[in-house]
């Protein structure tokens, strides 16, 4: 199943779309599927950095890989494996055949792409145009904490095959200062598109040369 998510103006996060009426049943979107891939365009706040490329989610094993595609700030291609249940992150750089192996702090969770517990549902909303598939359907949460931080999200449902729609697909996450959440996407804004939730290859897990030699 393919849920064709197309590009939206970076502008629209919290405040574009139109409401639709409250849901009776805003408790799903907090987690999405098990497993799923797509495009995504990430603005880091802190540091004023964008990357974009493609990314593979999987969460029976507890793994990420991150695609990088080469951008100003990203000079090259670039693969981030980040393996929760071995609490290590692999960056593979392609030009230069290195890695860099990293652990990953024992107090970050594995994130499920879904809207923080905590958050409030506020309404369904459509992003993009209303033209047939040009368009999509999201559930909008958002949260403020006591800290300053914000927190705005919208996800689009996914209905399985017993016909519940109770996970969903990121469309647009927006982190500003929030600490909750991993500190890698504390300040993070993505954006998602064309997410497929078809299994992901089991070849894409291997490491390259560079990272198996260093472990």
């Amino acid at each position: 199943m393919i849920c064709k998510l197309f590009a939206l103006v970076f502008a629209v996060a919290g405040f574009a779309g139109v409401a639709f009426g409250q849901l009776p049943f805003p408790q799903r979107c907090f987690d999405s599927p098990g497993g799923w891939s797509g495009h995504f365009h990430r603005i880091d706040y802190s540091s004023g950095h964008l990357t974009h490329g493609y990314m593979y989610y999987n969460r029976t094993e507890l793994r990420i890989l991150y695609a990088h595609e080469p951008t100003v700030d990203v000079p090259q291609y670039e693969k981030h494996w980040i393996f929760f249940n071995l609490k290590k992150s692999y960056r593979y750089y392609e030009t230069d055949k290195t890695c860099k192996i990293e652990d990953i702090p024992s107090d970050e969770y594995f994130p499920t792409y879904g809207a923080p517990r905590g958050s409030e549902y506020v309404h369904r909303d459509r992003l993009g145009a209303y033209t047939y598939n040009l368009g999509v359907t999201t559930d909008y949460f958002r949260m403020r904490t006591e800290t300053g931080g914000t927190y705005r999200g919208f996800y689009a449902p996914v209905t399985d095959s017993s016909g519940i729609d109770f996970n969903c697909v990121p469309v647009i996450e927006s982190y500003e200062n929030i600490d909750t959440i991993p500190t890698y996407q504390r300040n993070m804004h993505w954006t998602y598109m064309n997410i497929t939730t078809f299994p992901n290859p089991s070849a894409i897990w291997d490491l390259p040369d560079a990272c198996r030699e260093r472990e």
